[in-house]
C-alpha cells in the first residue's frame, strides 16, 4: 500500500475579496473530492487573496495510479477554475 502526500501552491486570479476566495477553495476542494476520492485541505495563505495552498492525502496498491493521479490533479485545477499552480511537492511512501 502507498500513501501520496501532495501540497499544491496555487495562484489565484481577480480575488476581490477573502469571501470570494472563500468561495472558489469550496468549489475546488469539493470538486476534486467527489472525483478522486481524495483528503484535501486548505493550508497556508489564508488571508492571501492571490495565493492558496491545498494538502491533498490519498492510498493506492498502485504507485504508478499516484503519480498519474497528481498530474490529472494539476490539469483539473487549471482547466475547471482557470487557476494556476505555481508549485508542487509531494512525497509516496
Amino acid at each position: 500500500m502507498f500513501c501520496l502526500k501532495l501540497k499544491l501552491k496555487i495562484r489565484l486570479f481577480g480575488m476581490n475579496s477573502l469571501k470570494d476566495k472563500r468561495s472558489i477553495v469550496k468549489n475546488l476542494t469539493n470538486k476534486l473530492q467527489k472525483k478522486y476520492n481524495i483528503s484535501i485541505i486548505e493550508g497556508n495563505y489564508n488571508d492571501s487573496k492571490n495565493h492558496l495552498e491545498i494538502y491533498i492525502a490519498s492510498l493506492s496498491k498502485n504507485k504508478d495510479y499516484l503519480l498519474d493521479l497528481i498530474e490529472q490533479i494539476e490539469k483539473d485545477i487549471e482547466t475547471m477554475l482557470g487557476l494556476e499552480v505555481e508549485g508542487e511537492d509531494y512525497i509516496i511512501f
